[in-house]
C-alpha cells in the first residue's frame, strides 16, 4: 500500500526521480503509481538550496551600477576631441595616438623599407614584439567642422582609417603585412596617390567613409567621393600596374563600390588577374613582399572560382603543382622573422585558414564545374543513370574533403587560435563551409521535388533532396553563429551562399506543401544584417520577403519571376532575370554588385 505523500511534510512540491528524468506526471506518492506500476525503487530526492538570489547579489548590482554611472559622467565631461588641432601630419611631436613618429622608426632601426610591405620588429629573449599600433576609436574621428575632400588626405583621417580597415575587414581580405604597413604609414609623409603605396591608402579611405557620421557627410556626397577616389585607384592600377596597384583594387573589390561595372569598361580586368601578378618582376626585397604577392595570386584565384559556382562556362585551372605556394599561417604572417625563419616548413593542408578556401576554390570546385557544363537528357535513362553516378561521385569527393576540412580546422585552431574567444567562428572557416554547401545545392538541386506549376522531367532523386537539406541546414547553423557586427562586414561571396540555401529552402518547402521553415527566417534575418553595408544582401532579402508573403500564392499568379522557383536553373543563371525583375518593381539595385566575378 502507497504511504502518504512525501511533500506532506513540507510546502515544496516535487516529484520523484523516475517521474523527473522521463518527464512524466507524479502522483507524490511513496511509491508513486507509475514506480508501483513498472516495480521501480521510488525515491525523492530534495534539494536544500533555497529558490531566489544568492546573498549579497542584489547590494553587488547596486555597487557596479554605481561604479558604471561614475565613469559614465566622467567621459561626458571631457571636452570633444579635434583631429584638425592635434595635427594633420606625421610632423607633429605626438599624434592623438598616444606615441610619436620617432617612436615608431625606433622600433624598425636598422631596417630600410623597401616598399609598404618591408619592415622587422625586434626580438627579445627569442619572443618576437609586434610592432605598436595606434589604439582604436569604433568611427573616424570626429570633427566639430564639415569635413571636406582635402580632409581625407590629412594624417589623422588615413591612420584611423588604416586602423579600422585592418581591425574590421582585413580579416576577410588578409593581402597586406599590418606591422610593416602601420609603421611605414606613420612615418611616411606623402599618402597621396602618387607614392608607391599610395594607392592602397586610398582604397582603405573609401572603403572607411562609411564610418563618418551623417551629420559629417551626407551620403551622396559620401558616395561620389567613393567614385572618385575608386577612379583614381583603377586608373593608376591600369597605367602602371604593380603589387600595390592590384591590392588597392582587391580592397576596393572588399566593398559595394560597383567595382566590376568600372573595371569592365575601363580596362581594369586585365590588371588584376593572375597573369598580370605573374607578369611583375620575380625580384623582391623582402620575404615579406613575396608573400603579399602570393597572397595577391592566390585571392584573385579564389575570387574567380567562388565567384563562378552555378556558371555553365569553364573557369580558370585547377590547382597545379606549379602555381605559387600557398599563403603562410596567421601567426608566421604577424612576424616576418618567423616568416623567414619557417619558410621551408609549410604544412600544405592547413597552414591558414585563408589556405584552406583557396584549395576548396581552386581544386575542389572545379569537379562542379565541370560536371555543370556537361549537356544531359534526364528523360533518357542512360543519360540520366550516368549523370546520377558522376553526381553522386562528385558529392562524396566533396564529403571527404568536408571531413578533411573539419580535422585540419581543428588542427589549426589548437596551433593558432588556442587564445581566441570563438575560433571556430574565424572568418574563412565560415566562409569555406558556406561556400562548400552552395557547392552542394547547386550540383544537386535539379534533382529535388519542383513544386506545381514547374515543369518536372523525372521523377525527384531522394538522395539529391537529403543531401541539399543537410548543405542548406549546415549554413543556416553557421550563419545563426555568427554575430550581428560579423555579418555586417562579411565577405560578399557569405552572402551568395546564404542566398543559394534560402532560395533551395523556400522552394522545397513549397514543393512538399509544408510550412515556411525555421531555418528559412534565419537566413533572411541574416540577409537583412548583410543589408546594413551590402546592396546585393538588401535585393536578396526583398526577393525571399517576397516570396514568403506570396508563399499560398500560385507560381502562375505570383510576382516573383517562375525562374526562382525551376531549381533545374542555378542561382547564379538566374542573376539577370531577378535582377531586372527587382529594377521593375523599384527597387534599382544592381544584382550583380559584388557578385560576379570580380577578376578575369
Amino acid at each position: 500500500m502507497a504511504s502518504p505523500s512525501p511533500a506532506s511534510s513540507t510546502d515544496r512540491k516535487i516529484a520523484c526521480n523516475i517521474c523527473r528524468r522521463r518527464k512524466t506526471a507524479c502522483d507524490r506518492k511513496k511509491p508513486c503509481a507509475l514506480c508501483e506500476k513498472s516495480n521501480f525503487v521510488c525515491e525523492y530526492t530534495i534539494s536544500d538550496r533555497q529558490p531566489g538570489l544568492r546573498a549579497g547579489y542584489v547590494s553587488q548590482l547596486e555597487k557596479r551600477l554605481v561604479e558604471l554611472e561614475r565613469r559614465v559622467a566622467v567621459v561626458e565631461e571631457r571636452p570633444p576631441y579635434d583631429p584638425f588641432q592635434a595635427g594633420s601630419g606625421p610632423d607633429h611631436t605626438a599624434n592623438n595616438h598616444g606615441f610619436s613618429p620617432q617612436h615608431v622608426a625606433s622600433t624598425t632601426q636598422g631596417h630600410t623599407p623597401a616598399g609598404p610591405s618591408s619592415s622587422s620588429a625586434p626580438i627579445h629573449d627569442g619572443q618576437q614584439q609586434p610592432l605598436p599600433t595606434p589604439a582604436l576609436s569604433n568611427s573616424l574621428p570626429l570633427a566639430p567642422k564639415q569635413v571636406t575632400f582635402l580632409d581625407l588626405q590629412s594624417y589623422s583621417i588615413i591612420s584611423e582609417a588604416c586602423e579600422i580597415w585592418f581591425r574590421k575587414y582585413h580579416r576577410w581580405f588578409p593581402i597586406l603585412h599590418q606591422p610593416s604597413f602601420i609603421a611605414l604609414v606613420l612615418e611616411s609623409g606623402d599618402l597621396g596617390i602618387s607614392s608607391g603605396y599610395g594607392p592602397v591608402v586610398q582604397a582603405i579611405v573609401a572603403i572607411t567613409l562609411q564610418h563618418l557620421k551623417p551629420e559629417q557627410i551626407g551620403d551622396k556626397l559620401r558616395q561620389d567621393w567613393q567614385d572618385q577616389i575608386s577612379a583614381s585607384v583603377v586608373t593608376t592600377a591600369v597605367n602602371v600596374p604593380t603589387l600595390n596597384s592590384i591590392q588597392a583594387l582587391l580592397i576596393l573589390i572588399g566593398d559595394h563600390l560597383g567595382l566590376r561595372h568600372f573595371l569592365l569598361n575601363n580596362n581594369g580586368l586585365a590588371a588584376t588577374s593572375p597573369t598580370a601578378l605573374r607578369r611583375l618582376p620575380q625580384f623582391v626585397n623582402t620575404i615579406v613582399e613575396q608573400e603579399e604577392k602570393i597572397r595577391a595570386y592566390w585571392m584573385i584565384e579564389m575570387l574567380d572560382h567562388v565567384a563562378a559556382i552555378g556558371a555553365r562556362y569553364t573557369v580558370g585551372a585547377a590547382l597545379t603543382p606549379g602555381n605559387p605556394l600557398l599563403p603562410c599561417s596567421d601567426s608566421m604572417w604577424a612576424f616576418p622573422e618567423d616568416v623567414m625563419n619557417e619558410n621551408h616548413i609549410r604544412p600544405y593542408h592547413y597552414c591558414s585558414a585563408f589556405s584552406l578556401c583557396v584549395i576548396l576554390a581552386t581544386s575542389e570546385l572545379s569537379g562542379v564545374h565541370n560536371f555543370l557544363l556537361k549537356p544531359v537528357m534526364m528523360q533518357d535513362f542512360e543519360q540520366r543513370d550516368t549523370w546520377q553516378s558522376e553526381a553522386q561521385r562528385i558529392d562524396e569527393r566533396l564529403t571527404m574533403w568536408r571531413d578533411e576540412f573539419v580535422a585540419a580546422a581543428y588542427r589549426l585552431i589548437n596551433a593558432e587560435y588556442v587564445h581566441h574567444d570563438r575560433p571556430e567562428m574565424d572568418p574563412y572557416i565560415v566562409l569555406t563551409n558556406c561556400v562548400l554547401n552552395a557547392a552542394v545545392i547547386t550540383l544537386l538541386q535539379q534533382r529535388v521535388p519542383c513544386p506545381s506549376g514547374t515543369e518536372q522531367d523525372v521523377e525527384p532523386w531522394a538522395f539529391a533532396s537529403s543531401r541539399c537539406i543537410y548543405a542548406a541546414e549546415n549554413t543556416a547553423f553557421k550563419v545563426r553563429q555568427m554575430e550581428e557586427d560579423e555579418l555586417r562586414i562579411c565577405h560578399p561571396h557569405l552572402i551568395f551562399s546564404i542566398f543559394v540555401a534560402a532560395r533551395f529552402y523556400f522552394v522545397h518547402s513549397k514543393a512538399l506543401d509544408a510550412n515556411v521553415p525555421t531555418n528559412l527566417h534565419s537566413l533572411a534575418f541574416a540577409l537583412h544584417t548583410c543589408g546594413k553595408r551590402w546592396p546585393l544582401a538588401r535585393t536578396y532579402e526583398r526577393i525571399i520577403r517576397i516570396a514568403v508573403a506570396e508563399y499560398r500564392t500560385p507560381i502562375a499568379a505570383s510576382t516573383v519571376p517562375k525562374e526562382f522557383f525551376d531549381l533545374k536553373l542555378t542561382t547564379l543563371e538566374i542573376t539577370d532575370v531577378l535582377g531586372e525583375w527587382v529594377e521593375s518593381v523599384g527597387h534599382s539595385l544592381t544584382m550583380t554588385d559584388g557578385l560576379m566575378p570580380a577578376l578575369a
